[in-house]
């Protein structure tokens, strides 16, 4: 029985890690800033695999996207964007030009940015559907961040209702849900707050890093360390004590520099941050197998700063307004937080029931370890 766990576990991390490897996950991001008279500036960024498959860039066929296949076939990217994405204004289409596309990264990740330019015939209810990558991948979502500051909203008896200056909402399109409306005279600091918390839970799902550094602190939570090996923890109160505690550290460490670097007060390049949290992934991993750190919670505090200042990385990129930056940063970590409890929770009853088996000490946690730990050392590599 043990045997054919550990099989079966063995093959689902291989076919994990190759996952892992290839492409976190496909996601894109669409921003878009109301001007005068009617018009939208912005821009859609999408990664360069995801794109120049489905829109036939990579033109000789090897899989990956170069900036000379990207700058000879802007047409078919222009062609492709224009077909998949549609903007309407209270149901009447609106004109979409684009602009010479450029390379950003984004936690880590490479994606193709477009400049995008939108004119409307009138103000009123912004329509948004996109039909894009869903045939190429179809777990592949975008994040749509719209400021609506300055717009009127929609004429109700004869008035016209402002909305709120400087006044950003934002949506998720997936394969099933693949058109969003925004109407500028319903939009609240209430919609933007659930908007926010929402990107939150939904980039801490998407943040592979992330999770397993969580994952990869909590595999030895149920364990402690006897005579050098890892044996069974029997108190569940202890386990749980100590999961708070690292759980706690992760989330204050985190929530210091988000705030902090989302609001100006400390500034890293963003390449450092990234590869500083490949590295703190991979010596979290490393430290399971080898203990050097038994008490984890001085090390998952300092490692939480890093990942603080990668989630402040996301939340710049989602374009949040700054006259309630205050309220957007409080939001898009409370998201995270939410995020956060939802593994735990999921993650902690399953440790609670595997430290019975002896071979979760001995094979399985050094196992999930040390695959955790071939994935960070693939990051390190590609964010050197």
């Amino acid at each position: 029985m043990k045997t054919l766990v550990v099989s079966l576990l063995l093959s689902l991390l291989v076919i994990n890690v190759s996952v892992v490897n290839a492409h976190e996950l496909s996601s894109g991001y669409l921003t878009l800033n109301a001007g005068k008279e009617n018009t939208y500036s912005g821009e859609l960024l999408l990664k360069p695999d995801d794109i120049g498959q489905v829109a036939g860039l990579d033109t000789n066929g090897n899989g990956a996207l170069t900036w000379g296949e990207i700058h000879q076939n802007q047409p078919l990217l222009e062609s492709y964007i224009t077909k998949v994405l549609s903007i309407r204004v209270n149901e009447s289409p609106c004109k979409i030009s684009l602009s010479m596309p450029n390379i950003r990264s984004v936690s880590g990740d490479s994606y193709l940015v477009s400049p995008i330019q939108i004119v409307c015939g009138s103000a009123g209810t912004l329509g948004i559907h996109y039909d894009g990558i869903f045939e190429h991948s179809p777990t592949h979502k975008l994040l749509v961040n719209v400021n609506l500051a300055g717009q009127s909203g929609s004429r109700s008896q004869g008035s016209s209702q402002s909305i709120s200056e400087n006044t950003s909402v934002t949506s998720v399109l997936d394969t099933d849900n693949r058109s969003v409306t925004f109407d500028a005279s319903t939009t609240s600091l209430t919609a933007l707050f659930i908007s926010l918390v929402y990107e939150g839970v939904w980039h801490i799902f998407i943040g592979i890093d992330h999770i397993l550094f969580l994952v990869a602190t909590l595999l030895t939570v149920n364990l402690v360390r006897e005579q050098k090996q890892w044996q069974k923890e029997p108190s569940t109160s202890r386990i749980l004590k100590h999961t708070v505690i690292l759980v706690s550290a992760f989330t204050l460490a985190h929530s210091i520099t988000l705030t902090a670097t989302a609001l100006n007060f400390i500034a890293l390049d963003s390449r450092l941050v990234e590869l500083g949290i490949a590295i703190s992934v991979l010596l979290t991993a490393l430290n399971n197998i080898y203990p050097l750190i038994v008490r984890l919670g001085i090390i998952t505090f300092a490692f939480g700063l890093l990942h603080g200042m990668g989630f402040a990385s996301v939340f710049a990129d989602l374009n949040a307004q700054s006259n309630n930056l205050v309220l957007s940063v409080a939001a898009f970590n409370i998201g995270v937080e939410v995020g956060q409890l939802a593994i735990v929770a999921v993650l902690l009853p399953l440790l609670l029931w595997l430290r019975h088996f002896a071979f979760y000490a001995k094979t399985l946690m050094p196992l999930l370890s040390s695959v955790i730990a071939i994935i960070a050392i693939n990051w390190t590599i590609q964010r050197w």
